[in-house]
């Protein structure tokens, strides 16, 4: 069955405040995460799960893989960590447009900081040749004029796509 994603992403108005959606959200997670159904997969049982899912995913068993993670967000829907390996394994499988939304939602829960689900958007976009809406997700990493030491790499492949994109336009 084939996703009626748009075929661009929305630009974000100024009248949007991602951190006041940010915290909506989040208010909605501490709500769910209050039901009995929330707490029959505690948090050491979902670190197993997850763990189960990413060997998995690095022995090459995406489809495995994506069911596990698959499984795992039944219950933590919210989980930023689980959402981009859910979205990486999707990526990896060359679901793109899939993946898209899934990290956008791990932009959204996890940490705003975090340039990762917005390279790996990037990606995406110029894996579907949408090579300008591409360009418009790395040019906020690729400004950034300090980025944590962790996510190095990130600006790397945030460089090498800008290359490559320039270099095919």
């Amino acid at each position: 069955m084939k996703s009626s994603a748009p075929s661009q992403l929305p630009d974000i108005n100024s009248e949007f405040d991602m951190v006041l959606f940010r915290e909506v959200i989040r208010d909605l997670h501490t709500t769910f995460s209050q039901y009995e159904f929330h707490k029959r997969l505690s948090d050491e049982q979902a670190e197993v799960v997850y763990f189960v899912g990413h060997t998995l995913f690095t022995q090459g068993k995406f489809e495995k893989a994506l069911n596990v993670f698959k499984l795992i967000l039944l219950y933590r829907p919210f989980d930023p960590r689980n959402l981009e390996a859910y979205a990486t394994t999707l990526k990896r499988l060359g679901r793109f447009e899939e993946a898209i939304p899934v990290y956008v939602s791990a932009l959204i829960f996890g940490e705003l900081s975090s340039p990762s689900p917005s390279i790996h958007i990037a990606e995406c976009l110029a894996a579907l040749g949408r090579s300008d809406e591409s360009e418009k997700m790395l040019r906020p990493i690729l400004d950034l004029t300090e980025l944590n030491s962790a996510y190095a790499g990130v600006r790397a492949r945030a460089e090498n796509l800008l290359s490559v994109l320039k270099a095919s336009a």
